[in-house]
């Protein structure tokens, strides 16, 4: 694709409202898991309940694709699903188009421990009176059915549900505005996903997967990764324009690069002589990185879309490498 980098970074601009749509779709897709019947579901309590059909767990069913129908004349018309409910109902599967390239970034973000055998999957499974997440070094914090966190209380999910309502609602205000200014944009999504965010919040208190090992991973980190590669992926698809290549393929070929920014902050830490000193070099140094954010969101942000990683030395932003054997776009 002969382009320059301006040209690109337009283009990116011209597409954020489909852009951030993609990303609340890869934020959202999984949010069946925040219901306490999926833990009881697998945990072998009798309870007969689909993560996938989440949609239908409220009356009248959540309006899913009413919510986001405007979508679909935000760009790469011809490449979504016949309806959107598949994004949720059809992540775990192999289709072409937008889809694929959602059950690709979901692949990534949680087909690791798949490759098990049968018994050994059912040996690692959790009970319902011993439903744990656990640490990431493997020790169990929280007894999520004896000891329930807020988003697992009766009438949470119903809460939940209205506010990922109102965050569609507001969606597509954004997206029907006229506005050039980014800053509305950021503060949506700051509100949802931002280190105070609500959404992060609520998924960060229960587990995507219940077996053992995985029941470190939260739901927060299953989403937040397959959202952001998902976004990345679709930011592609616009840049490569007629060549990109639509087909059923996309959820075993689409590769990922990630875009590093860091410099060695523990130098500036270690010059402190004061507490305030180093408090200081902290600031500053978070207010670096939070540059490097704000300027991936007016530019090449959309490529670069998010946030995948945080470290204290630097960020790491994902961007689609293009496919297994072929050329890096």
């Amino acid at each position: 694709m002969n382009r320059t980098s301006s040209d690109g970074f337009e283009t990116l601009r011209a597409h954020r409202p489909l852009l951030l749509a993609c990303e609340a779709i890869g934020w959202l897709h999984m949010a069946g898991k925040a219901h306490p019947d999926f833990l009881r579901h697998h945990g072998g309590a009798g309870v007969d309940y689909d993560d996938r059909e989440w949609l239908n767990s409220v009356s009248p069913p959540f309006p899913w694709d009413q919510k986001l129908a405007w979508v679909r004349n935000a760009g790469l018309t011809s490449h979504w699903p016949a309806t959107l409910t598949d994004f949720i109902r059809k992540h775990r599967d192999r289709d072409g188009g937008l889809l694929g390239l959602l059950q690709a970034a979901h692949g990534m973000a949680s087909g690791i421990e798949k490759n098990v055998p049968t018994a050994t999957s059912e040996y690692l499974r959790q009970g319902t009176t011993h439903m744990w997440l656990a640490s990431p070094f493997g020790h169990p914090m929280r007894n999520l059915l004896a000891d329930s966190p807020s988003v697992l209380l009766d009438g949470a999910w119903q809460k939940l549900i209205a506010r990922i309502e109102k965050l569609l609602d507001e969606l597509v205000q954004l997206a029907s505005s006229v506005t050039s200014d980014m800053q509305p944009w950021w503060d949506w999504r700051e509100d949802a996903i931002g280190p105070q965010g609500w959404l992060r919040e609520a998924f960060l208190q229960t587990v995507a997967e219940t077996r053992l090992p995985n029941n470190d991973v939260t739901l927060w980190d299953q989403s937040y990764v397959a959202a952001s590669l998902f976004k990345s992926a679709v930011a592609g698809a616009v840049l490569a324009g007629n060549s990109f290549k639509w087909d059923n393929q996309l959820k075993q070929e689409t590769r990922w690069r990630v875009l590093t920014f860091g410099f060695g902050t523990h130098h500036y830490e270690a010059r402190a002589v004061k507490i305030g000193d180093w408090t200081g070099a902290r600031r500053d140094i978070e207010r670096f990185f939070e540059q490097v954010r704000r300027s991936h969101r007016r530019g090449p942000g959309d490529r670069f879309p998010r946030l995948s990683r945080r470290r204290d030395a630097g960020v790491h932003l994902p961007r689609r490498a293009g496919r297994r054997g072929g050329r890096f776009r």
